[in-house]
């Protein structure tokens, strides 16, 4: 039985497969002799910069970096560190009349931090303005205590006059 709803298809007889065709002999390339090591770079002439290295052809292995390796040197912020610090212990300390030598010694060693060290510039900064205001406030309780001393020093004449 046939669908009614399907078109009649002509009859169409099978086609037999086709016979096997047997492979072409693939022609044998003649054998190459085997490559050379490539030979070792001259070394430059006096005064001429070294050759960069050649990158390795499509294909040969490259040669792995070691597994275990150094971390590269980071650079060092021991003068921007030492600034911080002195411009903290300076203005903290000139409350108490030592200061004024670790804020001058922060400014210095900020401003040279700021040559050598640039990258640290948050920490070699915030000493040279620490510095700035230990000196500031040193200088200000330092007048203070002159003034403070000379009152003192005139009343101390005046007991005896009665």
């Amino acid at each position: 039985m046939t669908d009614p709803n399907t078109p009649e298809q002509p009859a169409v007889p099978p086609v037999p497969p086709a016979a096997p065709v047997p492979p072409a002999a693939a022609p044998v390339p003649p054998a190459a002799p085997p490559a050379a090591p490539p030979a070792a770079p001259a070394a430059p002439a006096y005064g001429q910069a070294p050759a960069a290295p050649a990158a390795p052809a499509y294909g040969q292995p490259q040669a792995a970096a070691p597994a275990y390796g150094t971390a590269p040197a980071k650079p060092s912020q021991l003068l921007s560190i030492l600034s911080l610090v002195g411009g903290i212990v300076g203005l903290l300390g000139s409350f108490i009349y030592f200061g004024l030598l670790f804020s001058i010694a922060a400014v210095v060693l900020g401003f040279i931090a700021k040559k050598k060290e640039p990258a640290a510039k948050g920490m070699w900064l915030t000493g040279i303005i620490l510095g700035f205001v230990g000196i500031l406030v040193s200088l200000i309780f330092i007048i203070f205590a002159i003034i403070a001393f000379a009152v003192l020093a005139s009343y101390g004449n005046t007991y005896g006059t009665y």
